[in-house]
């Protein structure tokens, strides 16, 4: 076979000059490009003011009243049991993702501000898991609890279904037009197991990480020997503040805890020469809350 014969059957095989047949378009194309940018996104508060202007959202006092309730009753999705790829867990935990927080007017200035963190939805017809404390009200002279969906619909949180300080766990209710994509909710976990985050660190949307679980445990304050602690997950995948209540994924796409906290450890002091900076952390943990404790909100 000469050169120029080889050229035409490299020429057919790349299609160049179309004459490859069409192909689909790679996967690569379609993942969502994010646009970094500070602050709140403006279409967001727009949507999020005229929700308030409508009377639609729930006040901070609803919030406050309606966080006594310790239980309710969902119909929840059975866990999933067919392993996932990476790509699939991250489009799953993306579609179930929730932005949940406040539209408030603070007390140091006359402006409006957005503050969302983490959420899931564990029903289609709209009950989304998080933290207590991100629901919990702060300071502030006026706000409205909300929720908005990772494409960015902002959707208006109709009630407090069930919640748990001690646990940081907590259960919304918000309004959709059509229905969640949720996670079924997996409490049977052991270290070692292969977990995910899709969540928003520092500001960062969409940010996926892959880890371990890493242990279970219990953290006993000196002198409150008589409270007992939450038992909390530790896992290795990575988020920051922000984080908090976006849901961890096992490899077959339930839940089996959410974000809750995370601190830097620095060595403790030595007694002898040391090469590492005063102050340097050589640790982090990514403390997580359990499904276990999720699901003892729901009565079934």
């Amino acid at each position: 076979m000469n050169a120029r014969i080889v050229l035409g059957v490299l020429l057919l095989i790349h299609g160049v000059g179309g004459c490859a047949p069409n192909r689909p378009e790679p996967a690569a194309a379609r993942v969502p490009i994010i646009r970094e940018r500070d602050g709140a996104p403006p279409e967001l508060v727009a949507q999020a003011r005229k929700l308030r202007d409508a009377g639609r959202l729930l006040a901070i006092d609803d919030v406050r009243k309606q966080l006594g309730r310790t239980s309710c009753r969902l119909s929840l999705p059975v866990p999933n049991s067919r392993p996932l790829t990476g790509s699939q867990i991250w489009a799953r935990a993306r579609r179930a993702h929730l932005r949940v927080g406040y539209f408030f007017l603070c007390n140091k200035c006359s402006n409006w501000h957005l503050n969302l963190a983490g959420g899931y939805a564990i029903t289609a017809d709209g009950a989304v898991a998080t933290c207590f404390h991100v629901v919990e009200p702060r300071d502030m002279k006026e706000g409205y609890l909300l929720a908005a969906t990772d494409d960015g619909k902002v959707l208006p949180v109709t009630a407090v279904l069930a919640g748990h300080r001690t646990n940081d766990a907590c259960i919304l209710r918000v309004a959709s037009e059509t229905p969640l994509e949720p996670l079924p909710l997996n409490p049977h976990v052991t270290p070692g197991d292969d977990v995910w985050c899709y969540s928003d660190p520092v500001n960062r949307t969409g940010f996926f990480s892959r880890g371990i679980v890493n242990r279970f445990y219990q953290h006993w304050h000196a002198g409150r020997a008589r409270t007992r602690p939450p038992v909390r997950m530790n896992v290795s995948t990575d988020w920051a503040p922000g984080s908090s209540g976006a849901a961890v994924l096992d490899q077959y796409g339930n839940a089996v805890g959410h974000v809750v906290a995370v601190s830097a450890r620095g060595e403790h002091p030595a007694s002898g020469p040391s090469t590492r900076p005063a102050g340097e952390t050589v640790i982090v943990f990514h403390d997580a809350v359990r499904a276990a404790d999720v699901l003892a909100l729901v009565k079934r």
